[in-house]
C-alpha cells in the first residue's frame, strides 16, 4: 500500500492512509496520526512511564507542558494527593 514515491511528507501520507481507514468503519470519528500520539501518552502516564520520559519521547521542553497535552490537570492532581493521604 506504500505509494511509489512520496509526493508528500510519509506523515501525512500516514495520516491521509489511517484517516482513510478510519473512514470506513466509523465515518463519525476524527482519528489521526496525532490522535495516535496524545494515546501513547496517555496511556504511557497510565501505566506510570515516568513524565520525563513521555516528556522527551513526545519532545515536550517542561513537565507542565506534557500534563496540560494529556489532559491532566490540577484537579487530578489534587485528587491524586488526597488518594495518597499525604
Amino acid at each position: 500500500m506504500l505509494p511509489p514515491a512520496f509526493t508528500t511528507s510519509p506523515t501525512r501520507w500516514v495520516n491521509k492512509v489511517l484517516k482513510e481507514a478510519v473512514e470506513r468503519v466509523e465515518p463519525d470519528l476524527n482519528v489521526g496520526t496525532h490522535t495516535m500520539r496524545k494515546t501513547w501518552g496517555y496511556h504511557a502516564h497510565q501505566r506510570r512511564i515516568p513524565l520525563g520520559t513521555i516528556m522527551d519521547k513526545l519532545g515536550h521542553r517542561s513537565p507542565s507542558v506534557t500534563l496540560r497535552y494529556l489532559g491532566i490537570n490540577d484537579d487530578e492532581v489534587k485528587r491524586a494527593t488526597l488518594e495518597l493521604n499525604l
